[in-house]
């Protein structure tokens, strides 16, 4: 069944390249990128690329082939790490802790019934992605504890399966690749900025565009965090004995941001982050302004003509950064609190792409029920 995916997603992104009137499929913009959807009017230029940037190019094409692994990635974790709940936190013998996933075929079916639907609201010019993140538990919970939760892999599976024209995009094998580096917050039940980067790379290269290497951005960490599951614990002290360090990537292209509420309204000049230092230590998480609240729209110096919206939770938060080097336009919207329709708002904004991204808990949960009143 995995391979049957892989070979939709593709079927899938081939289709919407060769569906743009006015844009060839093997044609590539001024960064190498192949095209996938139709330019702007007036705005067709294109220069002579280089063989490596052509390399690149068609790099980036064979490897959308595999868009999803065919097999789940093991385990990381050899079960030499006992636990014990604690309030509504499973809290591992080395101060981490995980959230135990209760699954959700029929949410999941739910929740693909929904991304179905706006594809078809918005066409074939318009390409839609799935994001499912997993969470701690897939790639921390010891072995023994294995049946104590529901597999995210097999759910994020099934939500695939029942995608219909929607590209899903493979965060799991991506994040499996890393579980020695910190891509979940030890204390918080959200994944750290570093998975969050990983899984944006994975987007970025299904999707068909180019990806900021770790390298270029600069780096700012905060130690002594302590987040969410401090009181998700009960205040367990195993949580509160071993805070971690909080980092961020902030990205060094040129780019400009707004907010707005979540109608639209009361537009306003941003910024992607707040000062590390000055946030409140046990809120270092609610440093991005791409929040739960309101609209958020980035204007990069990216020119490929690729404008994105983000429909998310908090999981996508510190994702949306790592982004500005791969779209022209970035706007992000929560789906617990958007207050407009998603496909009029792809018509309005001239949108190319749009990524649902969140957690398995708001995919399979209640969360994923408030997309079914913005459509």
């Amino acid at each position: 069944m995995r391979k049957s995916i892989s070979i939709l997603a593709t079927m899938a992104l081939l289709m919407s390249m060769t569906a743009c009137s006015g844009t060839d499929t093997g044609s590539a913009d001024s960064q190498g990128n192949p095209g996938l959807i139709s330019t702007p009017s007036g705005d067709t230029s294109t220069e002579n690329q280089s063989s490596q940037s052509n390399q690149s190019s068609n790099q980036s094409t064979s490897d959308n082939s595999s868009t999803t692994s065919q097999t789940k990635p093991p385990n990381p974790n050899n079960g030499h790490n006992d636990g014990e709940m604690s309030g509504k936190v499973f809290v591992l013998e080395n101060g981490m802790g995980i959230q135990l996933y209760g699954g959700g075929y029929s949410r999941g079916e739910n929740y693909a019934k929904s991304l179905n639907e706006i594809k078809s609201r918005v066409g074939d010019k318009v390409n839609v992605f799935s994001l499912v993140a997993p969470t701690h538990g897939s790639f921390y919970l010891p072995e023994k504890y294995k049946d104590y939760m529901a597999s995210e892999w097999d759910n994020i599976e099934y939500i695939n399966e029942n995608l219909d024209g929607v590209i899903p995009v493979d965060a799991y094998t991506a994040l499996s690749k890393h579980v020695d580096e910190h891509i979940y917050l030890s204390t918080d039940h959200h994944w750290a900025p570093l998975g969050a980067f990983y899984a944006a790379e994975e987007f970025a290269k299904t999707a068909l565009t180019d990806f900021a290497p770790i390298s270029d951005y600069e780096v700012q960490s905060r130690d002594g965090y302590v987040g969410t599951f401090d009181g998700f614990s009960d205040h367990n002290q195993q949580i509160r004995d071993n805070p971690e360090t909080f980092t961020i990537y902030i990205p060094q292209n040129n780019y400009s941001t707004e907010h707005y509420n979540s109608d639209m309204t009361n537009g306003q000049q941003s910024y992607l982050f707040d000062n590390l230092q000055a946030v409140d230590l046990g809120n270092c998480y609610l440093v991005f302004h791409v929040d739960d609240g309101g609209i958020t729209h980035v204007t990069t110096d990216k020119k490929n003509n690729r404008k994105l919206l983000v429909v998310k939770d908090s999981y996508a938060n510190p994702l949306v950064p790592c982004l500005t080097n791969s779209f022209e336009e970035i706007w992000a919207v929560d789906m617990r609190s958007f207050q407009l329709s998603i496909s009029q708002f792809v018509k309005d904004h001239g949108i190319t792409d749009v990524l649902f991204c969140m957690c398995t808990f708001s995919a399979t949960g209640d969360n994923q029920y408030e997309l079914e009143d913005i459509l």
